[in-house]
């Protein structure tokens, strides 16, 4: 058990000691998110969540802290946001947060592959993937990382909390300037398909349609929009297809796989008592959910 006065720098996601209210602020909205989903018993691949403490910790202790806490001060401006990614990025990581972070890097690589596996790095920040602001496709987010690659792949999320995309995305809402970046480090999945599943239809705003977009491969390119998906509108009392625009020349899921998928997306819609969209990825014959939010306008 974490001593009280300890702060938290590492959670596990399923098995945050932190009280449940504390989540979102702990976590940031994405690891809060992921850390319901898997108390709801969804199929999420393994991994942790580096904290809101850990990012603030690493920000306000050493010689740097002054020049962090000005730079705050003075966003949006250019200056400050070119200030701290510089301190975000290359600034010494504080001994003990190094430690606890190369200790659950190395307990997560040595239960699934050793220096073979391979990680997600994803942004986590406050109000991310709420239901006021997605921030969708606006912070950090890397694939494909060797052990040793993880490290300053968060410095990099972290400092995407103060892009220039991320700044005006937060003008343009009216959001504070300041916040934090809470990482998640999780095993990568090889996916043979990913998909994003709107339980409520985005479009139309219909409650009793579905709508699946599916692509070859990893995801990230499905969420960025570079890729052209499938399209597949899914009468929800039926579990019938109703619509289906093709993306690439084969179709990327059998009956079977949009089923399951549909299935599965139902069952989180009903825990979740609202309408969400669902990121997830297909492989070793069966899904596994990668995130869960919900719907924004």
């Amino acid at each position: 058990m974490q001593a009280a006065d300890r702060p938290r720098f590492v959670e596990w996601l399923g098995a945050s000691e932190a009280p449940a209210q504390d989540w979102d602020v702990l976590l940031g909205g994405k690891g809060a998110s992921l850390e319901r989903l898997l108390r709801m018993g969804a199929p999420t691949p393994p991994g942790f969540c580096l904290t809101t403490e850990a990012f603030r910790h690493h920000l306000q202790t050493g010689s740097h802290a002054t020049e962090a806490s000005a730079a705050i001060s003075a966003l949006p401006a250019h200056h400050a946001r070119q200030t701290l990614t510089r301190l975000l990025t290359g600034a010494p990581i504080p001994d003990r947060l190094a430690v606890d972070l190369n200790t659950g890097l190395e307990r997560l690589a040595v239960a699934h592959g050793g220096t073979k596996a391979r990680f997600a790095v994803r942004s986590s920040a406050l109000g991310e993937d709420g239901g006021a602001a997605s921030f969708a496709g606006i912070h950090e987010t890397e694939l494909q990382l060797a052990p040793g690659e993880v490290p300053p792949a968060i410095r990099r999320c972290w400092a995407s909390l103060w892009s220039d995309r991320a700044l005006e995305y937060r003008v343009a809402r009216g959001l504070p300037m300041d916040g934090a970046m809470a990482v998640v480090v999780q095993v990568l999945i090889p996916a043979d398909a990913a998909a994003v599943v709107f339980t409520r239809h985005p479009v139309t705003r219909r409650g009793d349609q579905m709508l699946v977009n599916a692509v070859c491969g990893l995801g990230e390119a499905l969420v960025s929009g570079t890729v052209t998906p499938d399209e597949i509108v899914v009468d929800k009392a039926t579990l019938r297809t109703t619509a289906f625009v093709p993306g690439q020349a084969e179709t990327v899921l059998d009956d079977q796989q949009l089923r399951e998928l549909v299935v599965i997306s139902l069952g989180l819609e009903e825990k979740f008592g609202r309408p969400i969209d669902i990121e997830a990825a297909h492989a070793g014959g069966q899904w596994h959910i990668l995130q869960a939010r919900p719907i924004t306008v």
